[in-house]
C-alpha cells in the first residue's frame, strides 16, 4: 500500500482513500475505497470482492507522528496546535527573554520566587499589549510625549 506525503493511503487505482473513523480500542485509523458508496462500488476495476470495498487500517502505535489519533485536518487538531504554539511561545519568553535558567541558586524557594516574578512580568506584558490603544488615547488627551 502506498501512502501520500500527507499520510493518506492511496488505493491501487491511484486515488486517495477516504477516512472512515478511528477505533479507540485498537488505536488505529480506518480508511475506505474512495469510490465506495455503502454497498455499491463505483470503481470500474474493483480491487476486492468485499461487499463494502477495500478497507485499510493504519495503527497509530507504528508511527504516532505520521498517524496521530486526532486527524490533522480537523478543528480539534487546529485547537490543540494553537494551544501548543501558545505554550511554546510562553516557555521561550520565560527561558530566553527573562533568563529563567540564569539563576544561580539551589533553593527551591528561590526558584519559585524567580518563576512567579517572571510570570507576573508576562502578565504585565500581556496587559500592556491589550491596553496599548487605550493608553495611547490617554497620552494624546494629556499631551504627554510618546516613549
Amino acid at each position: 500500500m502506498r501512502i501520500s506525503p500527507e499520510g493518506i493511503p492511496i488505493c491501487p487505482i491511484g486515488k486517495k482513500m477516504h477516512r472512515n473513523g478511528y477505533e479507540k480500542k485498537r488505536k488505529r485509523h480506518k480508511w475506505i475505497c474512495p469510490l465506495q458508496r455503502g454497498t455499491e462500488n463505483l470503481c470500474s476495476k474493483p480491487c476486492t470482492t468485499a461487499k463494502h470495498g477495500r478497507t485499510f487500517h493504519i495503527s497509530c502505535k507504528d508511527n504516532p507522528r505520521l498517524f496521530p489519533e486526532t486527524p490533522r485536518d480537523s478543528e480539534k487538531w487546529k485547537l490543540i496546535y494553537k494551544r501548543r504554539t501558545t505554550v511554546e511561545r510562553s516557555n521561550k519568553r520565560e527561558k530566553i527573554d527573562y533568563k529563567l535558567e540564569s539563576g544561580r541558586h539551589r533553593s527551591t524557594k528561590m526558584w519559585y520566587i524567580r518563576t512567579y516574578g517572571i510570570i507576573m512580568c508576562q502578565h504585565i506584558d500581556a496587559w500592556y499589549v491589550h491596553q496599548e490603544e487605550k493608553l495611547k488615547e490617554l497620552r494624546n488627551l494629556v499631551n504627554l510625549p510618546v516613549a
